[in-house]
């Protein structure tokens, strides 16, 4: 089972319905200026699963979650479409019977009421009252729908949310239960001991005799600082070697106001940095630097992710301006630490950083847009080619695009309504020459490979353009290469390859465009060697006095093959 799709109404700024559509993308940029929801949005997604409740301390998703730009607010809901067999959800009903028998009968109504269940639901929470329905017509217990809500929650891939400014990690976390349910860091260190034992309950720690705990707790460091070294090598943060972490149990007496001593029991994390004598000094965590603190917390919640003990795989990471703390080198970095996540996992991010933005790692069509409307202050979110707002609002939110694009401003500037983009510079001089009246404006890339990076500048700022390939080897490698990278609708619409002359033709490019005798003509017009190479040809044709009288000599075959690639590609 996984998640479709989220639905966030009536949570703090977002009035919505305001769809996050996880099914079309893996990885999903979030940009716009500041204040306009962003992080808004991260914390509506995980508000959803009840297991991050604990976090409220440090991410407030859960507070303060009314609209307080209206005077009537409506209740914050999220919802949330997920995947789900009729098996699974009748394995589901059958652990619930296992574990409250007094639900036998509800559960036995439920399993027959699947008949018709078409392997798709919708869970809807109430995040003032943390109550959870089920949108399933023959579903009608309220109670009952919530309790199964959170059965089929808990099979679910996790939501991890990471926050520069605020998140906190505790580094002394105490070994107890909340509310029947192990959650937030507590549920991250047992993680870790699984790793170490996947038999081992971290509820057990205090119950083991200090020799067997010592062992548990020697296996449990070295997991962890090989798996900070490893991912050290990826954000390397500064130059020098990787800090050493050190887990260790503690165990702390307290008296009651009854005079009564009560045990309770901690799972502690010290940094240990070691002098030039190999002297050791313990630091908590939050006493390093900020890169660090950042660093440890990534890679904790990702490598020792709760869910993973149930083979849950899909996780929806969600990162609140990743990296800020992070030099440009480890940044870049993280743009394909991020990427990679995205492949098996759901990755979705707020960034000011260009350097989130690659264009060679982030194909630009899956950003997204958050703008908060400055009448009503409601919070939108929108797919980059539907985002309009004043030129001014419009470059604010787009500069991490212009920076990653590498774009001066005055081709932003640059109003045009019709695109073709080329492979380089001399089918610009051609196509130009031979465009006519026609309205079009050609921009010419540095060879085959490099168009994809303004098909990236055009969806940003969404101009109709057509790219345009050699139909040779090269050039349908790069058409392919581009068509995966930013997706087949995308494709459909605006990639094309110089049509061949014939169904026998294998290789057609720019030069296959003119007959021979044409070329042979505009030689002699220019006074060239007949074997000057094309390229020099188009270049002196194109700056050549008597360009336009030489043009009204080409045959009606070489202009006829001109007409048919520029019906092609902009046949309206």
């Amino acid at each position: 089972m996984k998640y479709i799709k989220f639905t966030i109404k009536h949570y703090k700024g977002i009035t919505g319905p305001l769809e996050i559509d996880l099914h079309k993308a893996s990885l999903m940029p979030i940009i716009g200026v500041n204040e306009c929801g962003k992080t808004t949005i991260l914390q509506a997604i995980f508000s959803f699963d009840y297991f991050n409740d604990s976090f409220n301390e440090t991410i407030r998703h859960l507070e303060d979650v009314y609209n307080l730009y209206t005077t009537d607010p409506q209740t914050p809901e999220i919802s949330a479409e997920i995947e789900i067999t009729k098996d699974e959800i009748k394995e589901t009903l059958k652990k619930l019977k296992n574990e409250d028998t007094s639900l036998d009968s509800k559960i036995r109504s439920y399993t027959r009421l699947l008949k018709d269940f078409s392997e798709k639901i919708i869970i809807s929470r109430d995040i003032k009252k943390r109550k959870y329905d089920i949108d399933y017509e023959k579903f009608n217990d309220n109670d009952f729908n919530d309790t199964l809500s959170r059965a089929i929650i808990k099979k679910l891939p996790y939501i991890l949310f990471f926050d520069d400014f605020r998140d906190n990690i505790e580094e002394k976390i105490e070994i107890k239960k909340s509310n029947d349910e192990m959650s937030g860091w507590l549920a991250i260190v047992d993680r870790l001991f699984r790793t170490a034992d996947e038999n081992f309950d971290i509820l057990e720690l205090p119950n083991k005799e200090d020799r067997v705990r010592k062992t548990t707790l020697a296996k449990v460091n070295k997991i962890l600082n090989d798996t900070l070294t490893k991912e050290w090598q990826n954000f390397r943060l500064d130059d020098k070697d990787a800090l050493k972490i050190k887990v260790d149990y503690e165990k702390e007496t307290e008296t009651t106001a009854t005079g009564q001593p009560i045990e309770r029991h901690f799972i502690k994390f010290d940094v240990i940095e070691k002098d030039k004598d190999d002297n050791e000094y313990f630091f908590f965590v939050r006493d390093r630097s900020k890169g660090f603190f950042w660093f440890f917390n990534f890679v904790m919640k990702l490598e020792f992710n709760p869910k993973v003990v149930n083979n849950i795989d899909g996780a929806i990471y969600l990162l609140d301006e990743p990296g800020s703390y992070l030099h440009a080198s480890a940044q870049a970095k993280l743009c394909k630490k991020l990427k990679s996540l995205s492949e098996t996992n759901k990755v979705i991010y707020c960034t000011h950083s260009h350097y989130l933005l690659d264009p060679e790692v982030v194909p630009i069509n899956t950003v997204k847009v958050a703008s908060k409307n400055p009448d009503n202050f409601k919070i939108e979110l929108y797919s980059i080619h539907e985002y309009k707002d004043d030129a001014k609002s419009k470059r604010s939110a787009f500069q991490p695009i212009t920076d990653a694009l590498q774009i001066k401003p005055l081709i932003l500037d640059l109003n045009y309504k019709n695109v073709l983009i080329t492979e380089g510079i001399y089918d610009y001089y051609v196509f130009e020459m031979f465009k006519g009246k026609r309205k079009i404006n050609i921009l010419p890339a540095a060879n085959a490979e490099s168009i994809k990076y303004f098909i990236s500048l055009m969806i940003a700022w969404q101009i109709n353009y057509k790219a345009l390939w050699d139909n040779d080897d090269e050039g349908r490698k790069e058409k392919d290469l581009a068509e995966k990278f930013f997706g087949e609708i995308e494709a459909n619409s605006n990639f094309y390859l110089l049509p061949h002359k014939t169904s026998r033709t294998k290789k057609t490019i720019l030069q296959n465009l003119f007959t021979g005798n044409d070329l042979v003509m505009i030689k002699d017009e220019l006074g060239l060697n007949r074997n000057s190479s094309f390229e020099k040809t188009i270049l002196s044709l194109f700056y050549s006095k008597n360009k336009n009288k030489i043009l009204k000599k080409i045959s009606k075959d070489t202009k006829g093959n001109f007409k048919k690639v520029f019906d092609l590609l902009f046949k309206n």
